[in-house]
């Protein structure tokens, strides 16, 4: 997705994003902040969003940048000025908003007690001569830009690191029912009768002999293993797929 970002040049003669790059941010974020997943991203990616952010003109695009930051923090990512401001001359638009937006940020990150993002704290404090009435708004007008509510960001912000990805647990192990008249069915295709009566027996957790235990670690358990292999399942579930193949 990433490399749907161009790069042109602006009046100043900094990059600068193209038109559509807001909407490709947004799929790129979108699927960042999923819980579902640990997409990895690395930091000029992460300069990128903040960019487009930045020159967005819907409101609540622009208010995640402080979820975007709060990735840097998860995923020890520093905030570089340089590469994120220094494009731009001071008197840049885009600067402009970037400084607002980061200076915003840090406000919040203090406010909720967030870990802030390496270096965020820092650039704030550069920021401050210019940007310390921001500390106490509720809104933020961006320069050729829509005028964002600070409590929509700081929403975006807690919402996003507040939460933790859910840890994907493993379906409960299901016992198979001993008394299926199915089950008896389907092991009969592939066991014996005396190797079924050991399964069942395994089943049940009853006493096995010495010999039924030998036999049963020899041969069933053999079957049983080769059966439960993610390679033949795969190969049995390609093989008896409806109209995956015909027979000669």
């Amino acid at each position: 997705m990433i490399e749907a970002f161009g790069v042109n040049k602006d009046e100043s003669g900094a990059a600068a994003v193209p038109e559509n790059s807001s909407r490709d941010a947004l799929h790129l974020l979108n699927s960042i902040l999923k819980l579902s997943g640990q997409r990895k991203v690395s930091p000029p990616q992460i300069m990128i969003i903040l960019d487009a952010l930045a020159g967005a003109q819907d409101p609540a695009l622009v208010s995640r940048f402080p979820a975007v930051l709060a990735i840097c923090g998860r995923r020890g990512i520093e905030v570089d000025s340089t590469n994120l401001l220094g494009r731009y001359w001071e008197s840049n638009a885009k600067r402009q908003n970037l400084e607002k937006l980061l200076f915003i940020s840090a406000e919040l990150f203090r406010r909720e007690g967030i870990a802030a993002p390496h270096h965020l704290r820092q650039i704030a404090e550069s920021l401050k001569m210019r940007h310390a009435a921001l500390a106490a708004a509720d809104y933020i007008q961006l320069s050729g830009g829509p005028r964002v509510a600070v409590a929509d960001m700081q929403s975006a912000l807690k919402q996003f690191a507040g939460e933790r990805p859910a840890e994907r647990k493993p379906p409960p192990t299901q016992t198979p029912r001993v008394g299926s008249a199915h089950l008896g069915q389907q092991l009969e295709l592939l066991f014996s009768e005396k190797q079924k009566e050991l399964i069942f027996k395994k089943l049940k957790n009853q006493h096995l002999t010495k010999t039924e235990r030998e036999y049963y670690s020899r041969v069933v358990k053999k079957k049983l293993v080769v059966i439960a292999a993610p390679e033949i399942q795969e190969l049995a579930t390609a093989l008896t797929q409806t109209g995956s193949r015909k027979d000669p």
